[in-house]
Formats: structure tokens, C-alpha cells, sequence
């Protein structure tokens, strides 16, 4: 088994609220620091020009793919594409990576030890904890738990694994099944241009729907309690494309996947109210720093 890492870099940001550590080249970093700790192949996917900062971490890295500004569904249907393209074995491992995620020295380590010990098909860094669901620290109310969830922990060495609804596009995940699972993902992104609805995917590639049908059925009549009209209208138009991935859900429920998130979480996104419990990511950040201006 190979564990590879498709580290996907957007030259361009957003003005969504960061913690001050924040930056591009620290979340690298932090990916490069845990990459020392096992042995693995980095494919870093640049969705455009990037900084000469963060190109010159990548040099000597790893493999540097330059794409044309591809945007967020091109790039990782770009990344998710590649074990294919490239005949890399069932029994490999990848994980995807965003470039404004902060990673723990440990957490490839640890990724690597929970994929030879654990009966899971996805694995996730960083994700939300049921802890964290029972506090009400989720706002989303589709975060809940559904029909026929069954939850599950296992310890590997002293990091615990827990079972999880869902994570975001930053995930670890075997080839072979990465492979049965295109369809979810493809089908995922019909109605949308730019979008990767990473939530709907989780829960269906697990057999569970993603959508209560009684507030898909009022979407559909234009009876969404809040927002506006155009907002009611999108709403009716996503309706029967949210209820083609309820029904595809039902074809996972005999051959369900497991993901597991390690807890607390080995990586954070860096978005203020996103940030994962139960760690001192500032502290985090400055080992990061402290270990790029140590001599090795």
C-alpha cells in the first residue's frame, strides 16, 4: 500500500474570516512537516498560477501539475480522477488535500496507521465530532443523525477514530473504493457549475439520505420558510436534484461505506468558525513556523 497526497493550490483567496496565523504557505508547510513523518508521493495540482512562495516549497517535493484555472469542481474532479488516469493500485491510499487546511505534525502518521488498522473506507482529518453535534457547536440543522446510524469508535495506538456523517473535500480514501464512488460524486454536481455539495456525498456513498423529503417537497412548491423569492425559485429548481441523491443513497444501503474522523482532529480548515475543537492551532502554527526555519 502507497499512501499518496493530491494537494490541490489556488493562486487567488476569498475574504472569508481566517485566524491570524493564516496563510498559504504555513498551510503547506504544515502538510510538508507531516509528509517527513511516513513515506509517501506528493502530486501538488495548481489551479493557476501560485505564489513563488508556495512553488518553491514544491519544488523537489513532489510531482507539480499546472492546471488553466480550472475552479473548485474542475480541479477536484481533476484530483479525483488521477488514480484512475494513472493505474495507481486499488489497495493505495490518497488523500485530498485543500491548501488553506492546517495539519498536526502527527496527522499523516496517523492517517496512515488508522488505513492498515481500521475497517474504514474514508478517512477524515478533520471533520465533525458527534461531541461537538451533542454540544450544538453545528449550526446546519442536516447535521443530525439519521435513520439507522449506528456509531462506532476504535482507538489507534492512543488516537482515537470515530464514526462520521460527513467531512469536506479534504479526506482520505482507498482507491478501489474512490472508484465505485465516482458516480455519487458525478451525480453530485449536475446542477452546479462551480460547487462540490461534500455533505450530500458523505452521507450517500453511506446509504443514509441526505435530505428530509418534507422539506425537499416544500422547497419544490416554493414554500422554503425563509429567503427570498429567488431564493425560494433555486430552491424549487434543486429540489429533484436533492431527491435524485436521496434515492441514490438507497442503492449503499447493502454495501454501505464507513468514514472516520480521528478525534480530536489532526487538521483544521482555516475559517474562524470552522476551526476544529479540541487543539491549540495557534500553537500548532508556530511549531509549523519553528520547524520551516530549523536546519535539516
Amino acid at each position: 500500500m502507497t499512501l499518496r497526497i493530491v494537494y490541490r493550490s489556488y493562486g487567488g483567496d476569498n475574504e472569508k474570516a481566517r485566524p491570524p496565523y493564516y496563510g498559504k504557505v504555513l498551510a503547506l508547510r504544515s502538510l510538508l512537516r507531516a509528509a517527513d513523518a511516513v513515506d509517501c508521493e506528493i502530486v501538488f495540482l495548481n489551479d493557476g498560477p501560485v505564489s513563488d512562495a508556495v512553488l518553491d516549497l514544491m519544488y523537489g517535493r513532489g510531482e507539480i501539475v499546472e492546471l488553466p484555472g480550472l475552479g473548485l469542481f474542475g480541479s477536484l474532479t481533476t484530483a479525483l480522477r488521477l488514480p484512475d488516469e494513472r493505474g495507481w493500485p486499488d489497495d493505495d491510499v490518497v488523500y485530498f488535500c485543500e491548501d488553506d487546511y492546517l495539519h498536526t505534525a502527527d496527522a499523516l502518521a496517523r492517517l496512515q496507521a488508522a488505513t492498515e488498522q481500521l475497517p474504514a473506507d474514508y478517512f477524515a482529518l478533520y471533520g465533525t465530532l458527534p461531541a461537538e453535534r451533542a454540544a450544538g457547536q453545528v449550526s446546519d440543522p442536516s447535521h443530525v443523525e439519521p435513520r439507522g446510524w449506528r456509531p462506532a469508535e476504535r482507538l489507534v495506538g492512543d488516537q482515537e477514530w470515530v464514526r462520521v456523517l460527513g467531512t469536506t473535500s479534504t479526506f482520505g480514501v482507498r482507491v478501489a473504493t474512490l472508484r465505485a464512488d465516482m458516480p455519487i460524486v458525478r451525480q453530485a454536481k449536475i446542477p452546479h457549475k462551480n460547487m462540490y455539495r461534500d455533505w450530500d456525498v458523505s452521507l450517500a456513498y453511506q446509504g443514509f439520505e441526505p435530505y428530509r423529503w418534507g422539506g425537499l417537497l416544500r422547497d419544490l412548491v416554493l414554500l422554503t420558510p425563509a429567503g427570498s423569492l429567488k431564493d425560494r425559485v433555486r430552491s424549487a429548481v434543486l429540489a429533484p436534484f436533492k431527491m435524485g441523491m436521496n434515492l441514490r443513497s438507497h442503492r449503499r444501503t447493502a454495501n454501505r461505506r464507513v468514514l472516520m474522523a480521528a478525534s480530536p482532529n489532526l487538521a483544521t480548515h482555516l475559517e474562524t468558525e470552522y476551526l476544529a475543537t479540541g487543539r491549540d492551532w495557534a500553537r500548532v502554527a508556530k511549531e509549523t513556523e519553528e520547524w520551516a526555519e530549523s536546519p535539516r
